[in-house]
């Protein structure tokens, strides 16, 4: 699958996705990704900004190793793949306080 763009390729780029991982997680098909076509997924852009702020306060590549640690059914990748958004939300922003000087 080429990258997605917009909101969704950033989100892809900060967590280190798979495709198969976000066609997965956004219920999307390949066509629709590759074209950035998530308006019917608002979690989505608030993800995607949820994600760049955390990234500038936690540095480059720290989200994508946080999103795999741990062991299944535990770790924040396991969130998404739930569709617990509102979980993984709550999980991103104890792992920023937690970093914060």
């Amino acid at each position: 699958m080429a990258p997605p763009r917009g909101a969704l390729g950033g989100l892809v780029d900060r967590l280190g996705l798979s495709d198969e991982e976000v066609l997965a997680i956004f219920e999307l098909d390949a066509l629709g990704a590759i074209a950035g076509d998530v308006e019917h997924r608002p979690e989505v852009e608030i993800l995607a900004a949820l994600c760049a702020e955390a990234d500038e306060r936690l540095g480059p590549g720290a989200l994508a190793r946080w999103l795999r640690s741990g062991r299944p059914p535990s770790r924040p990748l396991d969130l998404l793949l739930g569709g617990d958004f509102g979980a993984f939300e709550d999980a991103l922003t104890r792992r920023v306080d937690e970093a914060a000087p």
